[in-house]
């Protein structure tokens, strides 16, 4: 049964390609997760349908087995005023999902509390309560999945900018004059180290070298089996080139802003040390060198929890900082 001193909420991460949800605790326990398609390509309506349908299938788990929830948490992509939940503007890959007061919507469809953020800062914010981050004050994530997210945290607190559409760091310029962005830049870091870059990358290679795939669907993980199990010299082309682009961007945060650490997150970034590693060398060779002396850069030790671990933390604070 629930211990009565702890409080239950729950948080909820939506990315491009699917909505993780859990039931969790003040602590960072995770007492039920799941996930479902997120559905990028539908209307605003739907998509809040099926966020709501989500959260409301955690409290009926809740309400079976003695929990009480308080709030929910939520990350989403783009750009988030957080006092109203209101997401300012469009998301590069979602087709409807822009000018949505997520927070106001979702409280109808589930009448508790709702707290929004932008999802790179709560998976941010999560690593530094309950993973990677803990003991540092001075953060840089980023999150590797089908775009390229990033979260700040300078002396603990979450930078955000001036109005809360800052730190999108997967929309800084690496290349003039480069690939077109779905944000409708040219250039951006997204479109060269995500994991849409990656299999972009290696469908293209194959296509150029005539060799024909054993299976009509890749992503990630399939890359890098074909290239630890197989030795794909085309895998591991495709991860080099991804993992140089993600340092050179990375080289340049750790100029600007000489954080403690480096945490990265995702989808790719769960392929291990083989994607870390690579990062880290062009990292530390392109880096300055007073900023890097110390830095560390590291994998997320969440895995993809972190998102809706952040969402938690964040509805808790939210909570605790709200007049009564």
């Amino acid at each position: 049964m629930p211990d009565g001193n702890i409080k239950v909420g729950i948080g909820v991460d939506l990315g491009g390609t699917s909505i993780k949800y859990a039931l969790g605790t003040n602590s960072g326990e995770i007492i039920k997760e799941d996930h479902r398609p997120s559905q990028a390509h539908v209307e605003i309506a739907k998509i809040l349908d099926n966020l709501g349908d989500a959260i409301n299938q955690m409290k009926e788990f809740a309400r079976l087995n003695g929990y009480d929830p308080i709030a929910v948490g939520m990350g989403t992509p783009g750009s988030v005023e957080i006092e109203r939940g209101y997401l300012m503007g469009s998301t590069p890959n979602f087709r409807y999902w822009r000018d949505v007061y997520v927070a106001d919507e979702l409280r109808e469809r589930v009448d508790l509390p709702v707290f929004v953020d932008n999802d790179a800062n709560l998976m941010a914010l999560g690593e530094a309560k309950f993973g990677s981050g803990v003991g540092y004050q001075n953060i840089i994530c980023v999150t590797i999945g089908t775009g390229v997210g990033g979260g700040i945290i300078i002396n603990g607190e979450l930078y955000r900018g001036a109005y809360c559409a800052g730190a999108e760091l997967g929309h800084s310029t690496i290349v003039a004059n480069g690939l077109t962005c779905n944000c409708g830049g040219d250039g951006c870091l997204e479109v060269y180290a995500s994991a849409t870059a990656m299999i972009r990358n290696y469908k293209n290679l194959c296509i150029e070298k005539n060799v024909i795939l054993d299976r009509k669907t890749i992503d990630v993980k399939y890359i890098f089996e074909r290239y630890k199990k197989n030795n794909d010299q085309l895998a591991m082309i495709s991860i080099e080139q991804c993992a140089y682009y993600l340092g050179r961007g990375l080289a340049s945060f750790i100029n600007i802003f000489n954080p403690n650490i480096i945490i990265i997150g995702g989808g790719v970034a769960e392929a291990g040390d083989i994607y870390i590693n690579k990062v880290k060398e062009t990292t530390l060779h392109y880096a300055m060198d007073t900023p890097r002396e110390k830095v560390k850069i590291v994998a997320a030790s969440l895995g993809n929890k972190a998102g809706f671990l952040g969402a938690l933390a964040y509805a808790f604070s939210r909570m605790d900082s709200t007049p009564n």
